[in-house]
């Protein structure tokens, strides 16, 4: 066990499990089925997330262009000055590339843009030019956007965490499962029955090991 799992990861799960061995590798495999389905959960967010905010932005298309994600349109919305536009320049760059080239459709470029692209466009570098004119509207009013974007960049944490296979407590999951569900519901009230419907989580903690 401790050859696949390495002697520190597989510690985390004796301790959790009272020194039992056995105990252990079933904590170990109840874990990895919990960040699976937490994964599936975070899938379903993510994408209504990144079309909610592609409506929103194609009213920010210039003229000449078809999306938001063109030359003139993408530079009107992240002026490239140095700091977290050139870095979100490169990531439209490297997606672009990833998605086949300057003819992908747009589509397959979104897709390839990280959960953490949509995240920083509620830091407070983008209220004058995204969160003012195009996303403040799409949440509740009164919504403040520090509040909205310290949300997301939980939601962003614990994704890298289950992504990466960390152990999990019932009482984050608890946590982070309501917070998807809110954040969800912003996208859409089908989008989070949706999730609520096909989620695992809730059973995958009532099996604990």
């Amino acid at each position: 066990m401790e050859q696949w799992l390495s002697p520190d990861r597989f510690r985390t799960y004796l301790q959790l499990a009272g020194y039992d061995r056995l105990r252990a590798l079933d904590l170990h495999e109840w874990n990895t089925r919990l960040n699976a389905a937490l994964l599936h959960d975070f899938a379903h967010l993510e994408v209504g997330l990144r079309n909610f905010y592609d409506r929103a932005l194609m009213a920010a298309v210039q003229p000449g262009d078809s999306h938001w994600t063109d030359q003139d349109s993408f530079a009107a919305l992240f002026p490239a000055v140095g700091g977290g536009d050139a870095r979100t320049h490169g990531e439209l760059s490297t997606a672009r590339r990833n998605a086949g080239g300057p003819t992908a459709p747009p589509g397959k470029l979104l897709a390839e843009l990280t959960f953490g692209f949509w995240v920083f466009m509620t830091s407070s570098r983008h209220t004058n030019l995204i969160w003012t004119p195009h996303l403040g509207a799409l949440y509740p009013a009164g919504s403040q956007r520090a509040k909205i974007h310290r949300g997301l960049e939980e939601l962003r944490k614990a994704r890298n965490r289950v992504a990466h296979h960390e152990p999990v407590r019932v009482a984050e999951v608890n946590s982070l499962t309501r917070r998807i569900d809110r954040y969800a519901g912003y996208v859409s009230s089908e989008l989070a029955r949706y999730i609520r419907h096909t989620s695992t989580v809730n059973a995958l903690l009532g099996s604990r090991p």
